[in-house]
C-alpha cells in the first residue's frame, strides 16, 4: 500500500472535512489553546464560555473588574466568532471556505507567542477566543454527525450516550458514533496534556506550537481538497 492511499484511507470518502482524523487534530489543537489561555492568560477559556461566565460571576462578585472585563469580551467575541461563519459560509462560495477559517487561528497564536506577559489578557483572550469560534464553527462534523473542536462536554455527553445504546439498546450503528465521539474526548484530553506540559519550558510561548499544529492540519486539509478527484471524493461542497 502505498502513502498516499493510506493517507486516503485516513480522511472519508465524501467530504474530507468531516473525516476523523482531521476532527481529532482540530480537537487536539483546541485542547491545547484552551488550556493555554487559562493557565497563561488570567485563568480564562478562550472556548468553554459556560465555564467564562462563571468566572464572570466569580470576578463580579469579588469586584475583579479586569476578569470580568476579559471573560465578558470572551463571551462575545465567541459569539461573533461563529456569526461570522454563517456570514462567511453564505457569500463565499467556494470549496475552499473552511481553509480562510483556519486562517484566524494560525496567526493569532503567531502573534500572541511573541506578545509578553504585560500586554492585557482582555486583549488577548478575546481574539483567540473569536478565531477559535471560527475552526468550531467552520468544521462542525466528524462522519456527517455534530461535534465540537474546541470544547469537549458535547462529545462527552454524545460519547457515553451512544456507548449506552449500542450495548443495552442493541443499536449496533451506534458502534460508530461512540468511537468517534470517544476519540475526540481523547484528542482534547491529550491536547490540553501536553499543552499544560510543554507550557513547563516554553511558558508564554507555547501557543507557537499551536500554531504549527494547526498550520500542519490546514496544509494536510488543502492538500487533500486539491487532490480529491484523485482520491474519488464526492461532493462538491466540502
Amino acid at each position: 500500500m502505498t502513502l498516499f492511499a493510506k493517507i486516503k484511507g485516513l480522511f472519508t470518502e465524501k467530504k474530507p472535512s468531516e473525516s476523523r482524523l482531521l476532527a481529532c487534530a482540530l480537537t487536539f489543537s483546541g485542547g491545547f489553546v484552551d488550556c493555554y489561555t487559562f493557565v497563561q492568560r488570567g485563568h480564562t477559556l478562550s472556548a468553554e464560555q459556560t465555564a467564562n461566565v462563571i468566572f464572570f460571576g466569580e470576578s463580579l462578585v469579588n469586584d475583579n473588574l479586569e476578569g470580568m472585563f476579559t471573560r465578558g469580551s470572551t463571551f462575545l467575541a465567541f459569539s461573533i466568532g461563529l456569526l461570522m461563519v454563517g456570514l462567511f459560509h453564505k457569500y463565499v462560495k467556494n470549496n475552499y471556505w473552511r481553509v480562510f477559517c483556519l486562517f484566524p487561528i494560525l496567526l493569532v497564536c503567531l502573534i500572541v507567542s511573541f506578545l509578553p506577559a504585560s500586554v492585557p489578557n482582555y486583549l488577548i483572550v478575546p481574539a483567540i477566543s473569536f478565531s477559535l469560534a471560527l475552526q468550531n464553527a467552520s468544521f462542525s462534523k466528524i462522519e456527517g454527525m455534530t461535534y465540537s473542536n474546541a470544547f469537549t462536554t458535547g462529545n462527552l455527553s454524545n460519547s457515553v450516550i451512544a456507548w449506552s445504546a449500542y450495548f443495552f439498546g442493541a443499536e449496533k450503528v451506534k458502534g460508530t458514533a461512540a468511537r468517534n465521539y470517544m476519540w475526540l474526548v481523547i484528542a482534547f484530553t491529550l491536547g490540553a496534556i501536553v499543552s499544560a506540559c510543554l507550557q513547563r519550558l516554553m511558558h508564554l510561548h507555547t501557543i507557537l506550537i499551536g500554531a504549527i499544529i494547526i498550520s500542519i492540519i490546514n496544509l494536510t486539509y488543502i492538500y487533500m481538497l486539491k487532490h480529491r478527484r484523485n482520491y474519488n471524493f464526492k461532493g462538491n461542497n466540502d
